[in-house]
């Protein structure tokens, strides 16, 4: 006589079928991303505020060069330091970028069973 329990599958007495496991939650290289571009946009901030002193020189037409340049300094300084900052920025979100890239590459391979890379 044949069993006949031995070819029903092990969820028959169930309503539903048995959830397969969710794949792993993949860290996100999105924070990374919009730190390169905060960045590059404050790079390029810091590089329009160094040349407005020299642009309103010009449409001046010139003049005082001393006096200009007390007038001009605080525009440096503040370019500098925003320059700075987004430099920061900029290096922090490829570091970043890369950390989270290669935590999500190992995740991947782990759970693909896959060789470990190097």
């Amino acid at each position: 006589m044949v069993d006949q329990n031995a070819w029903t599958p092990s969820h028959a007495g169930l309503p539903y079928p048995p959830r397969l496991p969710l794949p792993p939650r993949l860290p996100s290289v999105v924070p990374g991303i919009l730190l390169m571009v905060a960045g590059v946009l404050g790079m390029l901030l810091a590089l329009g505020i160094i040349m407005i002193p020299g642009v309103l020189f010009l449409l001046g037409g010139g003049g005082n060069v001393d006096a200009f340049d007390d007038f001009a300094s605080g525009f440096i300084l503040t370019s500098h330091i925003l320059g700075f900052a987004s430099l920061a920025a900029l290096i922090l979100g490829i570091v970043l970028t890369v950390i989270t890239a290669r935590k999500r590459r190992r995740i991947r391979s782990a759970a693909m069973g896959w060789r470990r890379p190097r």
